[in-house]
């Protein structure tokens, strides 16, 4: 009876844990969706005032579609390159006429009388362009090129030549110093502070540009007189050292390569390269006492002209990086810009240690000299 009783409770409890409700398993913890990374909304830039004045410039020298430039600078493919590449940047045609200096003075003038102006931008010799603004011919660049504005980027102030109203843009810059016949000229005779030129060695083999017919000799010597390097009686002694005088400035490098006289008193690149490259023995020499620093040539925007927005921003952009670019290579110059590499050629590629710029009052003051002074006075001619 005892075991039957034991079995029966055994299988009662059995089955009571048979039919007991099972616990729900615990589920796996659910991970989170993995979301994109929220992109930013973009949002717009909030122009400067000046900023966008620039840009309706911009779209308005788009919509004129061209410009016209009096240029005695841009010759040949000069000119084209930059043509080129300004059209490629903008659209815009650029269509550079090429002529004499003077003559685009009368030009303008004459064009401003009958009150139909034709160019838009002239760039030329300072001497030029300070007379086209003494004319009011010409607008304020330093008021309406925002390139101007950068700072450290330039080898020389763009507005060297005319610092003071800042109406003239210089493009490039050049050392104007003594070049000498490497060939005929040993290293030990090559002249290294101005008043060697002084020397008896020297005498009657010397070559200078006529002052009488040029003004680029007085414009030249003056800075080096103002700075004390030479003096009227420097330039009395040079007189006696029996100089060739020769008709124009590229006449220069022609008679010191072939070897009519050994040493050129003032030379630059842009004209004595073109000779360098062709083997002539011709290599420009660094006075350690100075040499000559020219910003030039210089660009200005005429007043009410009929392109007034395609004007401002040919302008703007032969002064911007890619713009100088584009000229100095197609011109083998130094660019008024730090930014961009000397294209000039590498016999004048100098690093003087004493640069002295060359500014427009020295150039009246060389006007003066010359007109009251130099002729009869100072180097006894006419």
């Amino acid at each position: 009876m005892k075991k039957w009783l034991l079995s029966l409770c055994v299988l009662i409890g059995i089955l009571l844990t048979a039919c007991a409700p099972q616990g729900t398993p615990a589920s796996a913890p659910t991970q989170a969706p993995t979301l994109a990374p929220a992109q930013p909304v973009p949002v717009a830039k909030t122009l400067t005032k000046e900023e966008a004045s620039w840009n309706t410039v911009v779209e308005a020298a788009k919509k004129e579609g061209y410009l016209s430039v009096y240029s005695y600078n841009m010759v040949g493919d000069v000119g084209v390159a930059v043509s080129r590449a300004f059209k490629a940047k903008y659209g815009i045609t650029a269509d550079i006429i090429t002529g004499r200096g003077a003559e685009f003075v009368e030009r303008v003038k004459t064009e401003k009388r009958m009150g139909r102006l034709v160019a838009d931008v002239n760039d030329g010799s300072s001497v030029h362009s300070e007379i086209m603004k003494n004319e009011g011919l010409i607008i304020n660049l330093s008021k309406e090129l925002p390139v101007v504005l950068e700072e450290g980027v330039w080898r020389a102030n763009v507005f060297s030549i005319d610092s003071k109203d800042k109406y003239v843009a210089s493009l490039s810059v050049y050392y104007m110093c003594p070049w000498i016949n490497s060939k005929l000229v040993t290293p030990s005779d090559i002249p290294q502070v101005w008043r060697d030129l002084l020397k008896p060695q020297w005498k009657g083999k010397m070559v200078l540009t006529d002052p009488t017919v040029s003004g680029g000799p007085q414009q030249f010597f003056v800075p080096l007189m103002r700075e004390g390097i030479i003096d009227e009686e420097f330039m009395k002694a040079l007189y006696t050292q029996d100089l060739m005088f020769a008709s124009s400035g590229p006449d220069e490098p022609r008679i010191l390569a072939r070897g009519e006289r050994l040493l050129s008193i003032r030379g630059q690149a842009a004209t004595y390269g073109r000779f360098v490259a062709e083997g002539a023995p011709i290599k420009a020499i660094e006075m350690k006492d100075g040499v000559v620093l020219v910003a030039s040539p210089t660009m200005v925007v005429f007043n009410n002209s009929p392109h007034p927005n395609a004007a401002r921003l040919y302008a703007n952009w032969l002064l911007s990086k890619e713009g100088q670019a584009a000229y100095t290579i197609a011109a083998s110059a130094t660019p008024i810009r730090s930014d961009v590499p000397d294209s000039a050629p590498e016999v004048a590629r100098l690093t003087p240690q004493r640069p002295v710029l060359q500014t427009t009052e020295d150039n009246e003051k060389a006007a003066l000299l010359f007109r009251d002074r130099w002729p009869d006075k100072l180097w006894g001619r006419r």
